[in-house]
């Protein structure tokens, strides 16, 4: 009997937010066009993306936190080492939750890039909180409109990312984690795989709802 029920333990959904969300190829299909000439990944983070871009790409990150093996500059958001105009767009997903002062990193965004370069922001809305080193903030699509607009950026769209299940899926994971017991497994046994699939196959989105926003807007003159 003990051997069984390790065996039924060992099969237990595993809770992890990662496989909630497509990959980044997914999520940045459509918008690689907007990414030539010189790239700033700002916030790089753990993920690689430069074989999705056609132009060349320069990985920012603090030394500090998750991150991998090819950062070039180390530096906070709001210091980035580079003249200004020196980038023709910059890539910033999911990032601007972590620092404590957006709006320097936003009016630094404007510095460095050129007049008609692109920003890709793309900030948390329905998500529980993730601590990078820090969580400081969320922004629904006006905020984060109004954040750019502010800083010298004619914004072109705002949109949702990602359906419905992803925002589910990771409520989901904080509830279930810790609820003890056998009421507990069954309801991870039960539940959780379903909106984990959903999470990854379903196309339903529903606004109010947007795990995150994603933000295009140009630099203006």
């Amino acid at each position: 009997m003990r051997a069984y029920l390790e065996r039924l333990r060992r099969l237990e959904p595993s809770l992890e937010v990662a496989d909630l969300f497509p990959p980044l190829e997914s999520e940045l299909a459509g918008y690689e066009h907007l990414f030539r000439g010189k790239v700033l990944n700002a916030g790089a983070g753990h993920r690689d993306i430069s074989h999705l871009l056609p132009g060349t790409l320069v990985n920012q990150d603090i030394e500090t936190g998750l991150h991998n093996e090819n950062i070039d500059v180390f530096s906070p958001l709001h210091e980035i080492p580079f003249d200004d105009g020196h980038f023709d767009a910059i890539i910033c997903n999911a990032v601007l939750e972590h620092v404590e002062n957006p709006h320097e990193v936003v009016s630094e965004f404007h510095r460095v890039l050129r007049p008609g370069g692109i920003l890709y922001l793309c900030v948390p809305f329905m998500q529980p909180e993730h601590l990078d080193p820090t969580d400081f903030q969320r922004y629904t699509s006006d905020g984060l409109a109004t954040l750019a607009r502010d800083h010298g950026f004619d914004v072109s769209e705002v949109t949702g990312v990602h359906s419905v299940y992803s925002t589910l899926g990771w409520i989901f994971i904080e509830w279930l984690r810790p609820f003890p017991g056998w009421k507990g497994k069954l309801l991870r046994w039960l539940t959780y795989p379903v909106i984990k699939r959903k999470a990854l196959t379903s196309t339903n989105h529903v606004h109010s709802l947007a795990s995150s926003y994603r933000l295009v807007a140009v630099r203006q003159g």
